[in-house]
């Protein structure tokens, strides 16, 4: 059965005239891998924006997979038009709006705002209406719960809990470690715990991989000299060692590294940096809300990389 759809929105930078396959499915998005090597994501609206995405309306008792779309199908894609499994699924994109992302955190910020909103999101009922029983959900290894993890350092900001108890002790370990050679300021080790989590975890899009986009998002922004070093740093030992992970996550790597990211991620920084509490537990939703555990995992990147920068001269309390 032939299905038509309109796009409502897609990336301004999106490649035209090209030729691939359907990469792989997922109820809310498509993935399509194209002969230059680049990924085309066609996703459901309310996913919101990002790198390379085609936003479709779809009907509300159906999704991706409802499509009957196979993996491999093959897809051409015109200014016009994208074509999937020989036309039987097209996508017209004449009257779509081009997106581009629009952030901007300009001059001094309160720092007692920032911190506002990071320890609202780790407040105990906001926590349970955010994230649901989400939060009890255990995703180590039998492996892994055996493995002991280090305690959340004392004096560290109680919103960084929230998060961390509720991922798999080695990715906390991994991640600690990391944030711990950053205050050291320790470039040898800063390039070797990166690397340690280049392809962490298990899935199209690893944990590691995840944390490492929304680290880089908080520092891409903030405008710090202090952590300038720091961001190309981080952004050259990605680039790197980007190939030894899935081809889905290689491309979010790239694109974080280009100063590219998706809508809910930036909406959820400017939230925190210039909203209040109802902005920034909606924002938190659309982030948890995309992909089974990649929404948790940037968000704790988010809030690590602001919780190195939070005491830095951007913000101000006068």
């Amino acid at each position: 059965m032939r299905r038509t759809f309109s796009a409502s929105s897609f990336d301004a930078n999106l490649p035209f005239r090209f030729e691939g396959k359907v990469h792989s499915i997922f109820s809310k998005a498509l993935n399509i891998k194209i002969e230059q090597n680049e990924l085309i994501s066609i996703v459901a609206a309310e996913k919101l924006n990002g790198p390379n995405r085609i936003l479709l309306q779809l009907p509300e008792d159906e999704d991706f997979f409802s499509f009957g779309i196979k993996k491999e199908a093959r897809t051409v894609g015109t200014t016009q038009k994208i074509s999937i499994d020989n036309g039987n699924f097209l996508i017209s994109l004449r009257e779509a709006k081009k997106w581009s992302p629009k952030i901007e955190i300009k001059g001094k910020t309160s720092s007692a705002r920032v911190r506002d909103n990071l320890t609202f999101l780790s407040k105990s009922e906001e926590r349970d209406n955010l994230f649901g029983s989400f939060l009890q959900k255990d995703f180590s290894t039998k492996q892994e719960r055996n493995k002991k993890a280090p305690p959340i350092t004392r004096g560290e900001p109680c919103f960084l809990t929230s998060f961390e108890n509720n991922i798999s002790q080695e990715l906390r370990i991994r991640i600690q470690e990391l944030t711990g050679s950053i205050k050291e300021r320790d470039p040898s080790k800063i390039s070797k715990k990166v690397k340690r989590l280049i392809g962490f975890g298990e899935g199209l899009t690893p944990s590691g991989d995840d944390f490492l986009v929304g680290l880089i998002v908080s520092l891409y922004f903030l405008n710090d000299s202090r952590f300038e070093h720091l961001s190309k740093k981080i952004k050259k030992v990605v680039e790197l060692g980007k190939k030894r992970t899935t081809f889905l996550s290689e491309k979010f790597l790239e694109y974080a590294c280009q100063g590219r990211f998706p809508e809910t991620v930036l909406d959820l920084l400017e939230t925190i940096f210039s909203g209040d509490s109802v902005g920034v537990k909606k924002a938190a939703r659309r982030c948890l809300d995309f992909g089974a555990t990649s929404g948790r995992d940037t968000l704790l990147g988010v809030v690590r990389g602001l919780d190195l920068i939070v005491q830095g001269p951007l913000f101000t309390d006068h």
